[in-house]
């Protein structure tokens, strides 16, 4: 169905706003259903796509546009009206939409689906807004440091910086980051081994084009729930990165190599690659997921899994030759594909996670064969969740040693000579995932 004047997309796009804030969901898990819902064209989805994506991706920016036009700080107002000058913001500064139709369907939807009352307020906020263009905004905003207009420009928490800054020691590279975490993603799908090709995935839709980093991945447009591979769980959407750590986790080579572990399974993606890698070589696997609700997902991919905390021993020491921690984190590597989380994260919570990573880490390497891998991965740039973890754990354990392991990755990433990994959107097209391989040399 067409929606000729836009009205039923921004109906649509507002609902899915108010439901994501309202119930604490991602945006990328949330508003698919709604999308299905909706009965409208190709073309009209995409419209309420980028309105949501948008709206939540830069909302630090609009906030802070909102509040100085406004006596009624943002954080104070109703929770509906909050997102339809969100999303009335987005279509004035970041779209091709004309400022009378952005503001009329904006008070026309808070008359419909909010009230009568708060129209009045929505048309002289945006109306407000509507007078300068972002560039104008930012420079009338003002910011007392660099980080400061990132924060402003590109919409990400200040303490989410520092700690890009921290580990890139250079603010245009902070930028290039903060720019690529706002643009929307490509969507990547990639073939198990030996169960599903990149000609195969090629085939079954001309508009795919092949990944740049995997050779049996591609990258989509549409829906990959309709794709033959997808449908016969023989394929998976996955990002390139994440396969790229596990797949150089299991390519650096060993004299002996038995069984492998996957601590934090969940929710089964590089299971999936881990246990088939492992058929190949005549080598034992096992899933560990602790929750399970997540170990349901992990049987998609892979038979073999127990339901334990990583954190306790539930395997017996020195059993395996490779064990995967794939650790819980902040996911700061992976703003580009939800928006929402740069606003639900805090600060405060990277001590807690460092604390399970930590703990797991410790457990995990009670179960490696002395010359067997222990790898660690995070989605995230964060120093504490990173290169911070790889310092206390290789003072602690001197048992370890680092394996460099940027040399089992694509040449052509051209990826720092250090003995772990980060991966950059900006830089690798790729979420920012993190790889440190540590090998037993001792008892």
């Amino acid at each position: 169905m067409s929606d000729s004047n836009g009205l039923q997309s921004r109906r649509v796009a507002l609902k899915a706003l108010i439901s994501i804030e309202k119930e604490r969901s991602y945006a990328n898990l949330a508003l698919p259903n709604f999308l299905k819902e909706s009965n409208l064209s190709v073309a009209d989805k995409a419209l309420v796509t980028e309105i949501v994506y948008g709206s939540i991706r830069l909302r630090g920016t609009y906030d802070k546009i909102i509040n100085s036009v406004s006596n009624r700080p943002v954080e104070g107002l109703d929770l509906e009206v909050r997102e339809v000058l969100r999303m009335g913001a987005h279509q004035l500064l970041n779209m091709r939409v004309a400022s009378h139709a952005a503001v009329d369907t904006a008070v026309t939807l808070t008359k419909q689906e909010i009230n009568q009352s708060s129209s009045g307020f929505v048309n002289a906020i945006l109306r407000k807004v509507s007078k300068f263009d972002l560039d104008q905004w930012i420079t009338n905003l003002g910011f007392t440091d660099k980080l400061d207009q990132l924060t402003i420009q590109h919409s990400h928490p200040r303490w989410i910086l520092e700690s890009y800054l921290a580990r890139l020691g250079d603010m245009s590279r902070v930028e290039e980051e903060c720019i690529a975490n706002n643009r929307n993603p490509k969507v990547c799908v990639i073939g198990w081994p030996n169960a599903a090709t990149q000609v195969e995935l090629l085939e079954s839709n001309p508009d795919f084009s092949p990944a740049p980093w995997v050779d049996s991945g591609v990258e989509i447009s549409g829906d990959p729930g309709e794709i033959p591979a997808i449908k016969g769980l023989r394929a998976s959407v996955q990002d390139q990165g994440s396969f790229l750590v596990s797949k150089a986790f299991v390519d650096i080579p060993l004299d002996e190599d038995d069984y492998w572990l996957d601590l934090c399974a969940g929710p089964g993606g590089k299971s999936a690659l881990l246990d088939r890698w492992a058929k190949e070589r005549n080598i034992g696997f096992v899933a560990n997921e602790i929750s399970a609700h997540r170990a349901k997902l992990v049987q998609r991919s892979t038979d073999r899994i127990v339901l334990s905390d990583g954190l306790k021993l539930a395997f017996k020491e020195e059993s395996f030759s490779r064990v995967l921690v794939d650790a819980p984190c902040s996911g700061l590597g992976a703003l580009r594909r939800r928006p929402d989380a740069r606003w639900r994260k805090k600060s405060s919570e990277i001590k807690e996670l460092v604390s399970i990573q930590n703990g797991l880490l410790e457990n995990a390497s009670t179960l490696i064969k002395v010359g067997g891998l222990l790898g660690f991965v995070t989605c995230s740039p964060h120093p504490a969740e990173t290169i911070e973890n790889v310092e206390k754990f290789l003072e602690k354990h001197l048992e370890f040693k680092s394996i460099p392991v940027a040399q089992y990755f694509p040449k052509e990433m051209n990826l720092e000579n250090s003995n772990s990994v980060q991966l950059w959107p900006s830089l690798h097209g790729t979420d920012g995932m993190f790889l440190a391989v540590f090998q037993r040399v001792t008892k």
